[in-house]
């Protein structure tokens, strides 16, 4: 049981008569389970948590949650099955390139596991592992050599509430071209289907650039697979300025980067299921 003392004097409860208690009795992962003095206390704060979701956060709060599991809370959601569920600030975890393997082929809507990349990183919602983006070379060989990446692939997690990995797509967008851009490439690039409508890319400050054709890339002299290829798509691209214009050697001596696909010095444990809080 995870105790809190509370911060004043309890009133009396409206429902039972004795002193006011409402404390945190177990977190596990996104739930948790409330403990009160009577059972009449603990509906009602249910309902006035699921009435008002400022409140809830703020409730939850107040009883110490974060100093018990170390984490910051974002608000406390609708889990889409009548529960709630904790919504903790999402952060930045570098992870292994077989864990990006891994996810993506689980997760992707569409799209293979991509062969290589230059560099990935991952968002996580406290211990949940949510998405990740992997950066490498354009596919289209008209834009190789011009100084371009391309966010080959960018998923997200389906298999948990939806407001667990809200704000995840865009916090990765984001990073993708932040990280490019510091490494001194010119443009970074990306891909969506014609029927998707790219929030997550105009949230991160990307701008459509072009409408493209589907095709397949399959041939004699080399085989690929044509699934997802005779789709229509749309490029979205960030371009930066002069002074950050591609420099090899830049990159070369900007020293091992904890999100390279060749830096697989940490491990994640939590690439499928709910790991445990």
């Amino acid at each position: 049981m995870l105790e809190r003392a509370p911060a004043h004097d309890a009133l009396p409860c409206l429902f039972c008569g004795q002193p006011e208690r409402a404390e945190m009795f177990e977190v596990w992962g996104h739930e948790f389970m409330l403990h009160t003095c009577c059972e009449g206390l603990h509906e009602q704060i249910v309902l006035d948590m699921n009435d008002d979701p400022e409140w809830a956060r703020h409730f939850i709060r107040s009883i110490g949650i974060e100093e018990i599991c170390g984490q910051q809370l974002r608000r406390v959601a609708d889990d889409g099955c009548c529960g709630l569920v904790l919504d903790w600030q999402l952060r930045f975890k570098p992870i292994a390139a077989n864990s990006v393997r891994r996810f993506i082929g689980l997760h992707h809507a569409h799209c293979g596991i991509p062969v290589t990349w230059r560099f990935h990183n991952a968002v996580i919602n406290g211990a949940t592992l949510i998405g990740v983006a992997v950066v490498g070379n354009p596919v289209a060989p008209a834009l190789m050599g011009r100084g371009i990446l391309e966010v080959n692939r960018l998923c997200t997690r389906r298999d948990v509430p939806s407001a667990l990995r809200w704000n995840a797509a865009s916090m990765l967008y984001g990073w993708c071209a932040r990280e490019a851009q510091r490494r001194g490439w010119r443009k970074i690039i990306t891909y969506t289907r014609a029927d998707e409508p790219g929030t997550s890319l105009e949230a991160a400050g990307w701008t459509r650039e072009a409408s493209v054709r589907g095709r397949g890339w399959h041939s004699a002299r080399r085989r690929r697979s044509n699934r997802n290829s005779w789709i229509d798509k749309v490029r979205w691209s960030r371009t930066f300025t002069a002074s950050t214009a591609h420099d090899r050697n830049h990159e070369r001596n900007a020293g091992p980067c904890a999100t390279s696909m060749l830096t697989e010095w940490m491990t994640d444990t939590s690439v499928s299921g709910w790991p445990p809080a």
